[in-house]
């Protein structure tokens, strides 16, 4: 079932992120993935794949390493069509609680992210 797939990947990119894990996390994005968000001045936050994985692979320790708590959530997963779909997680980076909305595309079989919209607020 496709959901399953779907529920895969987005373990795979709670999984890396928590192990900053780089290769991992390149793993799950599409090679011409994008990630997106606002800065606190308002700018735009674009950043390609081999930035975000880059930066995620480049600290010191991952966050089970450094004793950060693990929270992650699946709020939804929307198919908007054979090859297309939308999923809503939360998942905690520090101190920080992000919401992502992640759009994932079926390329050659593979179901992978190809764009990433976040913010986040301080997490309690």
């Amino acid at each position: 079932m496709e959901i399953n797939e779907i529920k895969k990947v987005i373990q795979a990119y709670f999984d890396t992120g928590y192990a900053a894990d780089g290769e991992g996390m390149a793993e799950v994005f599409h090679d011409v993935a994008h990630l997106y968000s606002c800065e606190e001045d308002g700018s735009l936050i674009n950043w390609d794949k081999d930035f975000f994985v880059n930066r995620v692979g480049s600290s010191p320790k991952g966050d089970s390493e450094q004793g950060y708590p693990r929270y992650e959530e699946i709020l939804s997963i929307d198919f908007t069509g054979e090859n297309t779909a939308v999923a809503r997680v939360k998942v905690r980076v520090k101190d920080t609680l992000y919401t992502d909305i992640l759009s994932f595309l079926r390329l050659n079989g593979k179901w992978g992210i190809i764009a990433k919209v976040f913010t986040g607020v301080a997490a309690d």
